[in-house]
């Protein structure tokens, strides 16, 4: 049934601007049939070491540049820590083998890391055409410089980049629109390993160990490093205001121009403490401005629980809204950009209030697995207690994931039911990250669990009367890899917009080339990309069902 009074769906020529939902909805477990054998490993210790319960993140990646999305994983390690040449326990790149198939390429590539590693950001910082790594951790974050023959290795601890604080997520950013990319580093807490914060639960009698809750402990100051255009970085932390701000207890991030002046802003989901919302003042300052733009608490006044954050515009006005996943007991938070830098929390209006209250939200997508023009939802959700059960609580360490339909702009429903045998079954999620990996023209989905195994899962939502075109930019002026870009999709009379990201929901990093649905226009469509220093592009008459590559400047490459 449609949404509409009227009795038919498409009521504009080319565009669906509400979804009926006669397609079948349905994602396949082929982690088995890819070959991907990764199994995360962080071992609850007795005393519940806090770090242990957060995951790792996952990032696609096309590491040596054939089309194909390759695929990144972030791995955990035990506690204490134990030495190991178990390349089983290391971060692991799995190449993809032209869309079927993935292979181990760890120890070739030069990427083992026994850290437990957190967050991942790709962008290519110098230019050379390469997409490059940056990885945090709890323990000493990594740069990986991209060697373009296959090979990769770390420049971190050279470039004064290996800090030791607990990084969280990170993403790439041109803040100052030089045309080389920044890089914002998100922390979490002050996890001394030699004064590690240990804690109690006292209930009915008895003693328990538990993580300590964040909000009681002592929290960290994020980090901006400002490239300086020949392969080095300075810490501008400082100077950019970000210390003016008292520390927070830092997940996600994500970097997008949310008040519409043309320049890059960042959006840190805290956990427990007010969220940040720090506006780019142009000449490398930052202030922020989540208070006031309605981002920093709930519509109730309340500081939430923040995990992941992700960006994309939900009700096709042309403008990035907010979506953040929460604690158990609280709503997974919708903000809704109403221009000029203000937001309004609209959780409850699109129905992923109550959805979400008893969830405890990580990772999220928004992506358009249907390919109708509307950004649709995942959520992948678990618990940071595993014992609430012996307690005696209804709050289940596993927890079902969550796959949402966007009804044209107007409200999501949840569509977990139909999406597949994975949506049906309790698991300890934590990260996930999107790509179309068999370049189909349908988008898939890898989902990272903690101490699990990854599962990919393949869209098979395909409806021959849907269509989508994929888009890769390449700046010349701006950053090569065009991060900070916004495209203007022209369908017909109707506008899709979409944004390139450095980063996004939780630790995790989705394919720099887009997928973008254009429902049931079988037409070529104009795109129009704003590129990140400012310059405006159209481009003519492409076609779907195709690889479409955009370069600043120059015209269309397919």
């Amino acid at each position: 049934m449609c949404k509409t009074a009227v009795n038919f769906c498409y009521f504009v020529l080319f565009f669906i601007p509400t979804v009926c939902q006669s397609q079948t909805l349905h994602f396949s477990d082929v982690t088995e049939s890819s070959q991907i054998q990764f199994q995360h490993y962080s071992p609850l210790t007795e005393e519940r070491h806090l770090h242990l319960f957060m995951g790792s993140g996952i990032a696609w990646i096309d590491h040596d540049r054939d089309g194909w999305p390759d695929l990144y994983i972030c791995q955990g390690t035990a506690w204490p820590r134990t030495e190991t040449s178990d390349t089983a326990q290391s971060n692991q790149l799995w190449a993809n083998q032209g869309g079927d198939t993935f292979s181990n390429i760890t120890k070739v590539s030069g990427l083992v890391n026994f850290d437990y590693s957190m967050g991942t950001a790709v962008g290519d910082f110098d230019n050379d055409g390469f997409p490059d790594l940056f990885v945090t951790s709890y323990g000493k974050n990594r740069m990986y410089r991209n060697n373009g023959d296959g090979t990769w290795h770390e420049i971190g601890t050279s470039l004064g980049m290996a800090d030791e604080r607990f990084g969280s997520s990170c993403t790439w950013a041109d803040v100052d629109n030089d045309g080389n990319l920044d890089l914002y580093v998100v922390n979490y807490l002050k996890l001394d390993p030699n004064d590690y914060p240990l804690c109690t639960h006292k209930e009915q009698g008895r003693t328990y160990a538990a993580a300590c809750h964040p909000k009681y402990q002592k929290h960290e100051c994020d980090i901006l490093y400002s490239s300086n255009g020949d392969g080095s970085f300075t810490d501008i932390t400082a100077q950019a205001g970000l210390k003016l701000e008292s520390m927070r207890c830092g997940l996600g991030v994500v970097a997008c121009d949310l008040d519409g002046d043309a320049d890059l802003d960042f959006y840190v989901a805290n956990d427990t403490v007010h969220n940040q919302l720090w506006a780019n003042q142009g000449a490398g300052t930052f202030l922020d401005d989540a208070l006031l733009s309605g981002v920093a608490v709930n519509r109730s006044g309340s500081p939430e629980a923040g995990m992941g954050a992700v960006v994309g515009d939900v009700d096709g006005d042309g403008l990035p809204d907010l979506f953040v996943t929460n604690y158990y007991g609280e709503t997974n938070t919708l903000y809704r950009n109403e221009g000029t830098g203000f937001f309004l929390d609209v959780t409850d209006e699109f129905g992923l209030g109550s959805s979400s209250r008893l969830k405890l939200g990580f990772g999220t997508s928004l992506f358009d697995f249907d390919n109708d023009g509307w950004l649709d939802l995942f959520v992948a959700n678990g618990h940071v207690h595993d014992l609430s059960e012996v307690l005696g609580r209804n709050e289940p360490f596993a927890q079902r994931p969550q796959l949402f339909q966007n009804q044209g702009g107007q409200r999501f429903t949840d569509a977990s039911d139909s999406g597949g045998p994975y949506f049906q079954r309790p698991v300890v999620g934590r990260s996930c990250a999107v790509a179309d990996y068999d370049r189909d023209g349908w988008q898939d989905l890898a989902i990272g669990h903690l101490n699990s195994s990854l599962v990919l899962l393949h869209n098979q939502t395909h409806d021959t009367q849907m269509n989508s075109l994929r888009i890769e930019l390449v700046g010349v002026r701006s950053n090569r890899s065009a991060i900070g870009a916004a495209l203007d999709v022209h369908v017909g009379e109707n506008r899709l917009t979409r944004f390139r990201i450095g980063s996004s929901g939780y630790l995790s990093c989705d394919e720099g080339c887009r997928t973008i649905g254009v429902g049931t226009s079988g037409t070529p469509v104009d795109v129009t990309v704003r590129w990140p220093d400012g310059e405006s592009q159209t481009y003519r008459t492409l076609q779907t069902g195709r690889r479409n590559v955009l370069i600043q400047g120059r015209q269309l490459v397919q």
